[in-house]
């Protein structure tokens, strides 16, 4: 399959996902947005003409069936809903998020650990364990000291990829990281550990979405975009726990625990 008929493959999927019918789940402040948004790409994509114009159409008719129905696949996957008063989910409290002038959105939060420095700096930086505390992530597969393979759980059993490097490594204090050319997720991110009084740590994880491009990536950033603070907020919530408790349990459905 060449690249062409792989978008053409992907867009048909998107656009099938995308109107798919359901119930009204976007407040009225997004479907206005999604009508104004996707009439402005319709006529875009019909007088780009071609493939490219046909793909800038397609984006345009999701958006004007999202605002016309009032239904949105991806946060019914994802079980969201802004249509109660057009308001969103309240943000968790430590969380702050930040949108970027590219379209992304920047989310840090923080938490104190009663762990030393070092030992939450280890556990992180294998990052074969990430599961173990972020919630989105099934695995991940190192390729060497400072890259990784990731693979998060997407809507409807769908699985999103990335290849993350490492930039910054501070033994004991600071991984800072960014995704590589082709990931599905594009993102970067840091995690600082502060030693404070009586054995505590403070970690600060600062996370950043980049939106991919094209009628998929609008959908992962549309799902990334619905409070990404309280995802990043939760990850840190179990992160303390698991290291608190010193009891890292390999899955929900009862497999052995090992002590770290």
């Amino acid at each position: 399959m060449n690249d062409e008929e792989e978008t053409v493959e992907n867009t048909t999927a998107a656009v099938r996902d995308a109107l798919a019918g359901g119930e009204v789940n976007v407040g009225k402040l997004e479907r206005f947005a999604s009508m104004f948004g996707g009439g402005l790409l319709a006529g875009a994509g019909i007088r780009r003409g071609g493939l490219s114009g046909a793909m800038v159409g397609l984006a345009g008719a999701i958006l004007l069936h999202r605002g016309a129905t009032g239904h949105c696949h991806v946060y019914g996957a994802l079980g969201m809903d802004t249509a109660a008063g057009g308001a969103a989910p309240p943000r968790q409290p430590g969380a702050t998020r930040t949108d970027t002038e590219a379209g992304g959105v920047r989310v840090e939060a923080s938490i104190t650990v009663n762990r030393m420095a070092e030992e939450l700096y280890a556990y992180w930086r294998d990052f074969s364990r990430a599961p173990s505390f972020m919630d989105r992530i099934i695995s991940v597969r190192p390729l060497d000291e400072r890259v990784s393979h990731w693979t998060a759980e997407g809507p409807r059993g769908r699985t999103w990829e990335w290849t993350s490097e490492v930039t910054e490594d501070v033994p004991g204090r600071r991984i800072a990281w960014r995704t590589l050319p082709g990931s599905d997720l594009p993102n970067s991110g840091s995690v600082e550990f502060t030693p404070g009084r009586l054995g505590e740590t403070t970690v600060r994880h600062t996370l950043q979405f980049d939106p991919p491009g094209g009628v998929v990536g609008q959908a992962i950033a549309s799902a990334f975009h619905q409070m990404p603070e309280n995802m990043v907020q939760d990850d840190l919530r179990r992160f303390k726990t698991l290291m608190e408790a010193g009891l890292a349990v390999a899955a929900d459905d009862g497999d052995d625990a090992h002590y770290i």
